[in-house]
């Protein structure tokens, strides 16, 4: 169901089923989709855009405009699968959400005739629209108890394997790969997979490096490398009465993890020692505003070693909880040879659902490494994940000044006052340790090239579509 996609799998997945009005395209600019055009008003409170009718749904209805409506309206009635609405980036600010519950509808959301869709806002969203290219927005409908959607695939499950078959109704260009499975495999595995046959494409082939790059002297697998498609955190849980609500444990931690680093790159864990790693301590980019000069964000780093005898003591008395999916287990032995107690019911070995359960519901562990994608140029793309009514907000991740200083960041209009109130952001950020930031993961995806190959088009930055690849 596309309003209640939280998951970087899900998003991989829906991908070839659904359609959002805008996407992200091949130079990394905003480009229709499920919209022909739209037009944005000075102050940002208004948004227009004309719905491409000549789409269609799997089942040969045509697009319109208020299917996008009705698909936002159930949507947000839906219990949402995190902690916020999947939708709740957007919609927070449209006018007449605080009502939708005793009105049934959202007076800010207003279709005219087949094709015209209007977003009305109480306050701006400076990257509305880059925030709607997301999955989560695309119009869907019910096909008896399943969703359907405008894209090219069909998708049907039997036991935990999906089937993709054409949408024959499907406007865009005409799919080359014409019957497709998609099934689940441990990471270690996906790539021998493909050595033996049974295996034609990897999607998060970065979670399977090193086996990878062995596999790759035989000539039997080829790559695509995204941009920075993920950043790499290690969240604490701030909540009140756990072990990172004391802020100085935050920032010794922080301090110790960098320690990961201190030697040259060949020594580093192997995890990180890859083309598609690329260490960096900042949430923002080196080109987006809110960057700031490095030298000073090791100095708020190295602030936390003062800290770090009492973070070895009370860990003494509270051994920390980590838990998280594979690839991370390297982190308790780590930590204990840096004098840090782990607590010995830590798991690491996790299917996702699970840890996503405790991110967003649960909120057992004091550690919980994860993967956050990036998903927009604009520095308010991080409230997807730190602000309050960010779609993949964690209450462990939750620190009051970071999540006021989004609220206010994301009205911004001025480039100057942008730049520098993104700045204040990225140094609250290091002082509240919501995450250790070890560095930005370059999407990838392995194939093998005698089965397909990819077509004379530019990947994006988290590009998972079929469309890309041809048979060979």
């Amino acid at each position: 169901m596309p309003p209640l996609q939280h998951s970087l799998v899900g998003d991989a997945v829906m991908v070839n089923q659904f359609e959002p009005l805008v996407r992200m395209g091949k130079a990394g600019l905003l480009e229709p989709q499920a919209a022909k055009s739209w037009e944005v008003s000075p102050d940002r409170k208004k948004i227009t855009f004309i719905v491409d009718t000549s789409r269609k749904f799997s089942d040969g209805t045509t697009l319109n405009a208020r299917d996008f409506k009705r698909s936002w309206e159930d949507g947000l009635r839906m219990q949402s699968l995190s902690n916020n609405s999947s939708l709740a980036d957007v919609f927070v600010n449209l006018r007449g959400v605080d009502k939708f519950k005793e009105t049934g509808t959202i007076s800010g959301i207003k279709t005219s005739g087949q094709d015209m869709l209007e977003l009305e806002f109480d306050k701006p969203i400076r990257s509305a629209i880059e925030h709607l290219s997301g999955l989560r927005y695309s119009a869907y409908k019910m096909a008896g108890p399943v969703p359907i959607g405008t894209g090219p695939y069909e998708i049907s499950e039997n036991n935990k394997t999906l089937m993709l078959t054409p949408n024959k109704y499907y406007s865009g260009e005409e799919v080359a790969l014409r019957k497709v499975r998609i099934v689940v495999l441990p990471a270690s595995e996906a790539v021998s997979r493909v050595k033996a046959g049974g295996v034609d494409i990897v999607l998060f082939a970065e979670k399977a490096n090193a086996e990878a790059n062995t596999l790759k002297e035989g000539g039997s697998l080829e790559y695509a490398y995204g941009q920075e498609g993920m950043h790499l955190v290690v969240n604490l849980n701030g909540l009140p009465g756990h072990f990172f609500s004391n802020e100085h444990h935050r920032l010794a931690f922080q301090t110790v993890m960098m320690r990961v680093f201190k030697n040259s790159p060949n020594k580093w864990t192997k995890d990180f020692q890859t083309a598609g790693f690329l260490r960096d301590s900042q949430s923002y980019l080196p080109f987006q505003a809110g960057r700031i000069d490095e030298k000073e964000a090791q100095r708020i780093i190295e602030d936390g070693e003062r800290y770090i005898p009492e973070l070895l003591k009370a860990s003494a008395k509270h051994p920390l909880l980590i838990k998280s999916g594979t690839g991370w287990d390297w982190l308790p032995e780590f930590l204990r040879e840096n004098g840090i107690s782990v607590a010995s019911k830590s798991q690491l070995d996790l299917e996702e659902k699970d840890w996503l359960g405790m991110l967003y519901k649960t909120f057992e562990p004091d550690i919980l490494p994860a993967r956050a994608s990036i998903t927009e140029v604009d520095a308010d793309g991080l409230y997807h994940l730190l602000g309050r009514n960010g779609a993949i907000f964690s209450p462990m991740l939750g620190r009051k000044t970071i999540e006021d200083s989004l609220e206010k960041g994301r009205k911004l209009l001025d480039q100057k006052a942008i730049a520098e109130h993104y700045k204040n952001v990225s140094r609250e950020i290091l002082k509240e340790v919501p995450y250790v930031h070890l560095g930005y993961i370059y999407r990838k995806i392995a194939f093998n090239p005698g089965a397909v190959r990819i077509k004379p088009s530019l990947l994006n930055r988290g590009n998972f579509g079929l469309l890309s690849f041809e048979p060979n």
